[in-house]
């Protein structure tokens, strides 16, 4: 364990280093002697993918008073900020975003770290006198190409992110080191990036398995991700193609009977899952694993996710008086509030749907009767309740999903801390079913689309569609029915062009003079442009003089 501790950090301190936070491709590497020491063969590879997981993980941790994934949920049609901070506020309002605005310069700098550090493995991997210990040319090939293909899927993951964030980005494909340093960037076309992207997943579902080690990204994730990104080229035949071959895999499948460590308790299987969230679990539909570990465990990582979501009921004027360790540990742990699930998207949910059950949306609040904790009163309900959107301003008891409800197994002191330590999953199998039915829809298979929608309603005892319900809309409907608060939204929203006129629809706190067709897209971070001396790094449009 120690070994691992020394060669985690030593790894860990080649990619945090390996750009600056203001100028993410700009800056000068210093000695790369720790890399040259440690990519000496697979088990030093297999260190270094560790220390880019743990930059993916940073997805769920703090940042700017949310987290790294809010920047691509809120301010969308299916969620407002409303405990806000100074770098979310803008997206209760566009007009205050800006190209200094931290949450946006930090991730962008962040999702280059991850690609400086994928580039590095693979660049390295392709070292002939790496020992892959396979024990033969073909064995040492299959863990060589299995090494380049899960750094291609991370690379392919942090631009993914880039291009529906910020749509043409920089390009970089090559360790940064002292002969490659640069100052000219240049911003690549959307078509140059998704292009790259293609390449690389295509290269992860040809040299991994459906399946790999629990934590680690596989030909499933690849296949996912590639079937959305045909999506986005127009490329709707191959979609469909790629969500098929990992619906269709036996590796893999919809979970529709109650199983997992409360199977016997009430609840649905739609909750089931995100309580046991690994295969080991019993989860079948769970693609890719975040694993977490408790707090001074090497790869632990303190997430925030249920602090972001879950409301901020201790404020409220009566819940406040009771024990808050107690009102935390029976109510999902503490939350902040800071974005919240619109009104519109809890209402396209029929009440029949276990996806809006009492046991997947708070509803009210609970507290024990007696020290066992073995009987409970109803003290408080949630509401959605106002007259004016800035009612929606720190609401207190909003309604909020369960999927990140966590507490503390060892302290019940704990239960007021804003983190967490479980496993939780990334990715899981009912989004590549929704990718696969959005393409047979486009493919002018709508029949066939709705059948696979209703794999996922008829699990959430939600009614049966026909053909003629399909439209984008509803793929778009559905797609937060089942993963509100999971998926990164504004991906969905841009790659089908509906942000501007759903956000306007659905968003309470956004009505037309406070976001706009440009919003879209993020801003080019300030500093990443004055650093790139050596060439014009152009603005998004809109963001010019701001």
């Amino acid at each position: 364990m120690k070994k691992i501790l020394i060669l985690f950090t030593i790894v860990g301190a080649i990619f945090m280093s390996s750009c600056n936070e203001d100028t993410f491709l700009l800056e000068e590497p210093k000695d790369d002697i720790f890399a040259e020491n440690l990519f000496l063969n697979y088990d030093g590879f297999v260190n270094g993918l560790n220390a880019i997981y743990a930059l993916v993980r940073e997805d769920r941790e703090t940042q700017s008073n949310v987290v790294r994934a809010s920047l691509w949920q809120m301010g969308t049609d299916n969620t407002f900020v409303n405990n806000g901070a100074a770098q979310s506020d803008p997206f209760n309002d566009y007009n205050d975003l800006h190209s200094e605005n931290v949450l946006v310069r930090e991730n962008f700098n962040w999702l280059y770290r991850i690609i400086n550090s994928s580039n590095l493995i693979i660049n390295r991997a392709e070292n002939t006198s790496v020992d892959w210990l396979g024990g033969n040319d073909a064995e040492d090939l299959k863990n060589q190409n299995k090494i380049i293909a899960q750094a291609r899927v991370l690379r392919a993951w942090a631009y993914r992110h880039l291009r529906y964030g910020w749509g043409a980005v920089p390009l970089s494909l090559e360790e940064i080191d002292g002969t490659t340093y640069r100052n000219d960037w240049e911003r690549n076309s959307i078509e140059e990036i998704n292009a790259q992207m293609e390449i690389d997943l295509l290269f992860a579902t040809q040299n991994l398995e459906m399946k790999e080690g629990t934590g680690e990204v596989n030909a499933a994730v690849a296949g996912t991700m590639l079937a959305e990104l045909y999506l986005d080229m127009g490329e709707n035949g191959k979609a469909e193609t790629e969500a098929l071959k990992v619906i269709n895999s036996p590796e893999y499948n919809l979970m529709t009977s109650r199983f997992g460590v409360e199977a016997s308790e009430p609840g649905t299987v739609f909750t089931d899952l995100f309580k046991n969230p690994k295969p080991s679990d019993g989860n079948q539909e769970v693609l890719w694993v975040m694993n977490n570990a408790y707090a001074d465990v090497v790869g632990s990582s303190y997430v925030t996710i249920k602090n972001i979501w879950i409301s901020y009921y201790s404020l409220d004027s009566q819940l406040k008086k009771k024990n808050l360790d107690i009102l935390y540990t029976y109510n999902g742990g503490k939350g902040s509030g800071r974005t919240s699930v619109t009104d519109s998207a809890f209402r396209w949910y029929e009440e029949t749907d276990d996806r809006y059950s009492e046991y997947a949306v708070k509803k009210y609040f609970i507290y024990p009767t007696n020290d066992a904790a073995t009987e409970f009163e109803v003290i408080g309900e949630t509401n959605m309740d106002y007259d004016d959107p800035e009612d929606l301003e720190d609401n207190y008891l909003w309604p909020y999903v369960t999927k990140w409800a966590y507490n503390d197994p060892f302290v019940l002191d704990n239960a007021s801390l804003s983190g967490q330590y479980n496993d939780q999953m990334y990715m899981r199998l009912a989004e590549t079913y929704l990718i696969a039915a959005e393409a047979m829809m486009k493919n002018s298979k709508p029949g066939l689309a709705a059948d696979y929608l209703n794999e996922l309603r008829r699990r959430s005892n939600a009614s049966e569609i026909d053909a003629s319900d399909v439209t984008i809309d509803f793929i778009l409907d559905e797609r937060s029915r089942e993963l509100v608060t999971e998926e990164y939204r504004k991906h969905a929203l841009v790659r089908t062009g509906t942000f501007y006129d759903r956000t306007v629809l659905y968003n309470p706190r956004l009505d037309d003079t406070k976001v706009f067709e440009y919003n879209e897209y993020f801003p080019i971070p300030q500093g990443i442009i004055d650093a790139n001396t050596g060439a014009v790094m152009e603005q998004n449009t809109g963001y010019e003089n701001n």
